[in-house]
């Protein structure tokens, strides 16, 4: 995977948590697992999230800073704890969640630090779960608001349990202008918007219907299909791995997926480029082991 020539501005805009497996735990969060793989790839990359004032917050603020990530916009909360959830892996590393409420990243703040991160951002990821208080859900579409015109907000479905309704998802779309989903999110979005259930045609028709730059859709060991415009991208040659976790694998596609699309890379080669790095996430049990970015 090679790194970035231009250091693009890139956040992740939502939950940053902790992640308890049965024997350890690890630093969590769709948005903050994707943020510090873009930075692995050559981005500078901004965290817009809340911890709580506790021994978790601190070890994810040195962390992220070890990561080199830009914590600016990470706020500290006093009134609310860092979020974590419990993580358990099936036989194949799948991974089930137990997801414990009013965490600090369900109050995240709209401020001055936020606003200006924004203006100066050429890509951003959000998803659901921060949206399921409405503290975090008002300063997300307010942050995204604040983005330049011709900023990537990359809607990275990541439905978790029932944190997500219709409305949510219709409105992300709206602010969207990339949409990544997997193989069960496709089907539930499908059904809420009446849209064909044919990979194809159902991916050009979200793109056509939200208006969209490029449509993301991952399906596991079957590969990984891009959409955009009238070009149609499908990924087949997965490598045959070992898999520990596949927890960090779909936020390290997404990286890859954004950081190809800023440096205008063919559909194909991005494809086969998040793929890998994907597959490679997926023999780890760390969300963000360190890249080899030499090759």
């Amino acid at each position: 995977m090679s790194l970035s020539k231009k250091k693009y501005r890139i956040a992740g805009l939502g939950e940053v948590l902790w992640d308890i497996f049965p024997e350890e735990k690890k630093i969590g969060g769709a948005p903050a697992n994707f943020t510090a793989h873009a930075q692995q790839l050559g981005a500078q990359s901004f965290i817009l999230s809340s911890i709580g004032n506790d021994a978790l917050g601190l070890e994810a603020q040195r962390l992220l800073r070890q990561a080199d990530v830009d914590t600016r916009g990470l706020v500290v909360n006093s009134d609310f704890p860092t979020g974590w959830v419990e993580v358990f892996l099936d036989d194949q590393g799948n991974a089930d969640y137990k997801i414990h409420d009013n965490a600090a990243w369900d109050y995240i703040p709209f401020d001055g630090t936020a606003k200006k991160i924004a203006k100066q951002l050429d890509a951003v990821c959000f998803g659901t779960l921060a949206q399921r208080n409405s503290v975090s859900q008002n300063s997300i579409f307010k942050i995204l608001e604040e983005t330049p015109k011709d900023c990537l907000r990359v809607f990275d479905v990541n439905f978790r349990k029932d944190f997500f309704n219709p409305q949510m998802v219709e409105q992300s779309l709206n602010y969207a202008n990339i949409l990544k989903m997997n193989e069960q999110e496709f089907d539930a979005i499908t059904d809420m918007f009446s849209i064909p259930k044919n990979l194809k045609k159902g991916m050009f028709s979200m793109i056509d219907r939200f208006d969209l730059k490029m449509c993301i859709l991952t399906l596991g060991k079957k590969g990984s299909i891009m959409a955009s415009n009238n070009y149609f991208s499908h990924h087949t040659e997965i490598p045959s791995i070992r898999i520990k976790s596949t927890v960090g694998a779909g936020d390290a596609f997404t990286a890859a997926a954004v950081m190809g699309w800023l440096n205008q890379k063919p559909l194909d080669q991005i494809n086969r480029e998040a793929s890998d790095i994907a597959a490679w996430v997926c023999t780890q049990l760390e969300a963000v082991p360190k890249l080899n970015t030499k090759k």
